[in-house]
Order: C-alpha cells, then sequence, then structure tokens
C-alpha cells in the first residue's frame, strides 16, 4: 500500500484534515503530523510542539520546533512515503516541502501560502518546491497560474462544514440565553487568547445581552475560566463543538480575524474583526502585507464588509461602539456577508480534495 504523510499545524487546518483522513485511509497508509489523534491515521508527531506564532513569541519555541522538523526529515529518510500533503501553516510546512522535495517525495499543498498577501518573493519557492497546489479561493487560481505553479480550486471546506446542528432557539433555550446575543470568539492560538480575551471581555460588560464564548480545544481552558471568572462571570462559556450553533444563533458578534471570521460570514453572522499581535511584529507585519484588509471576508469581497479593528483600535471602548453599530445594521451587513462572501465559495472541497490527492500518489 502506498503511503502519505500529512503534516498539519493550527486547528482550522487539523479540522479540514481529520475529515479527509478517512477518505485517504481507505486506500493509502496515511502518517500525519496531527493536533490529536485521528482514526485512520498513525501519529508521528503532536501539531503542538511545533505551533508558535509572531516573530517574538516563535522564539521561545525553537527548540521544540527544530525538534519537530528532525523527527519528520528522519520519517522521510526511514519510511519513504510516496508524497506529502502540507497543510496550510507556511513558516514551518515551506520548509518540510524543501526536504521532501530534496528526497524526491511528491509534495501536495492544500490551503495556499497567502504569497498575494505577503509579496511575492515566497512564490518562486513554491514553484520550486511544490508539485501540486489546491487552494481554497477561486481568486488565487489566476495569482498561483501566473507563475506557472500546478493549481487546482478544490472548493472550501468551511461552505460545507459551517451548519448549525440544532435550532436556533433550541440552542438559545440550552444555555439560557437573553436576546440580543452575541458571540465572543478570542482565537485559537495562545496568543490571541494573551492579547484579545480581555478587550472582549470589558466588552461584555458594556452592552446589555448575553455573551458568548466557545473555548477552543487548542487553548488553556483553565486560563479562560479564570479569566472569564475575574471580569465578567455571566459570560457563558461553551464547548468548540458549539461554535456553529452560536454563529447561526447570535444576532452580532466579535471575531479575532482568521478562519472563524470566515466561519461567521458563511453563517450570516454580522460581526466586528478585531486583531492585535507584539507592536514589534505588527510593525513588522505592516511593512510587509501588501493588501488593505487582513479579515478573509474583506478579501473575498474586495472592499470592506465587516468592520476591522487593529492593535491600539483594538480597545473595549471602540469593539463596543462598533459592535453596536453593526447591531444596529445587522440585516443590511447579512445581506452583504452572503452575497460578497459566501456566494463566492463552493462545497464539496473536501471530497474533491481526496479524489484529487488519490490522483496524484
Amino acid at each position: 500500500m502506498k503511503k502519505i504523510l500529512v503534516v498539519t499545524g493550527e486547528l482550522s487546518g487539523f479540522n479540514y484534515t481529520r475529515e479527509l483522513i478517512p477518505c485517504l485511509s481507505e486506500h493509502l497508509k496515511v502518517y500525519g503530523v496531527l493536533l490529536d489523534v485521528v482514526p485512520g491515521a498513525e501519529r508521528i508527531l503532536d501539531s503542538k510542539e511545533i505551533i508558535a506564532f509572531g516573530l517574538f513569541e516563535s522564539l521561545s519555541k525553537l527548540p521544540s520546533i527544530w525538534r519537530g522538523k528532525r523527527i519528520i526529515e528522519k520519517f522521510l529518510e526511514e519510511e519513504k512515503p510516496d508524497a506529502v500533503l502540507l497543510v496550510d501553516f507556511p513558516g514551518f510546512n515551506l520548509k518540510i516541502a524543501e526536504i521532501a522535495k530534496k528526497k524526491g517525495i511528491k509534495v501536495l499543498y492544500f490551503i495556499s501560502p497567502k504569497f498575494w498577501a505577503w509579496g511575492e518573493k515566497r512564490i518562486e519557492r513554491i514553484k520550486r518546491v511544490v508539485d501540486r497546489m489546491f487552494v481554497i479561493f477561486p481568486f488565487e487560481v489566476e495569482l498561483y497560474r501566473k507563475y506557472g505553479v500546478n493549481v487546482t480550486y478544490v472548493g472550501n471546506p468551511l461552505k460545507s462544514i459551517v451548519k448549525p446542528t440544532i435550532p436556533h432557539e433550541e440552542f438559545k433555550e440550552k444555555y439560557n440565553l437573553k436576546e440580543p446575543v452575541f458571540a465572543l470568539m478570542p482565537g485559537s492560538r495562545p496568543s490571541e487568547i494573551k492579547y484579545l480575551l480581555e478587550p472582549m471581555l470589558e466588552v461584555s460588560k458594556r452592552i446589555e445581552g448575553s455573551f458568548v464564548l466557545p473555548v477552543a480545544s487548542s487553548v488553556n481552558r483553565n486560563y479562560v475560566e479564570s479569566t472569564v471568572k475575574r471580569i465578567n462571570p455571566d459570560v457563558v462559556l461553551i464547548p468548540e463543538s458549539e461554535r456553529y450553533n452560536l454563529l447561526f444563533s447570535a444576532d452580532a458578534g466579535v471575531i479575532t480575524s482568521g478562519t472563524a471570521s470566515l466561519e461567521a460570514a458563511i453563517a450570516g453572522l454580522p460581526h466586528v474583526v478585531v486583531y492585535k499581535l507584539n507592536p514589534l511584529t505588527f510593525a513588522i507585519a505592516r511593512r510587509v502585507v501588501k493588501i488593505p484588509n487582513v479579515s478573509l471576508p474583506n478579501i473575498i469581497a474586495g472592499e470592506e464588509v465587516v468592520p476591522e479593528l487593529l492593535q491600539e483600535r483594538a480597545n473595549p471602548e471602540e469593539i463596543a461602539i462598533t459592535l453596536l453599530d453593526v447591531y444596529k445594521n445587522r440585516e443590511f451587513m447579512r445581506k452583504l456577508l452572503e452575497e460578497k462572501v459566501s456566494s463566492k465559495l463552493t462545497g464539496g472541497a473536501i471530497e474533491k480534495l481526496c479524489q484529487e490527492v488519490l490522483r496524484e500518489v
């Protein structure tokens, strides 16, 4: 049986991979660098060992990251899989792509490095080390083809995944929520929780309504619980598995920039996008980033359809004012999110990706 190594980093990429592995494992021996055990795959490394975010935040994790890289390199040398499938996580995964390429192993990449945001220097490296690129945004196809990269749009996995499991009235009754309902999503990375949890909780003290916060499995739940207890014990904590029920039930939300913002857009939830980094990391990023907006809904729309509050603007007072404005105009924003974001994406991504990967291997 042919073999494939799947390498994931952060939670969003892992969630897609968890959906993909059952399909792949019917035909291939699957190994993985994964956040958790997944039936059908043999885990060779816990992704938490190699995750770090931000230039300065990464320094303390360097020994663990290097160790993880050595483990993967040794695996590629000894097991010689027929292909590697790298999922997002470009800072680490492009290094693995180079290692695999040198060993004559086919390199497949799902959820492309966003060279269109960070500048074109990265594209030559991608072209050199990636045999096949699978993208999740339609506009990426033309950008990659322009540079001669073998690229395929497989659809966006969130389009099929983002669905409620219970009616919104049942969800509200389950957690005893009173109108209006606001979603707080401070992120899935420890650095995001560090910078954004407290400002979001402060906002919840300034506005009447029920505030609900899904706790990502990748963060320290005890820290989240103790911080909520200290700042506003009335905030309702729910499991990560309930987050889509929240997105479809809430009236508005405060969402950290990233996958969660796109999930909210697909669910039609009016929201404010916030983000905050180490000031030095942000200063460097601002010099490098080549696009006017940071949130995925705005990038897909090609204009600002959700407000973005970054760095010093991600403070409780400004977030609260903006959230109230979003809530007031929520019906108009729902229409914008459907017309300019959700309608541009197609589903069935995981099934199509599986077929394409099997064809390659």
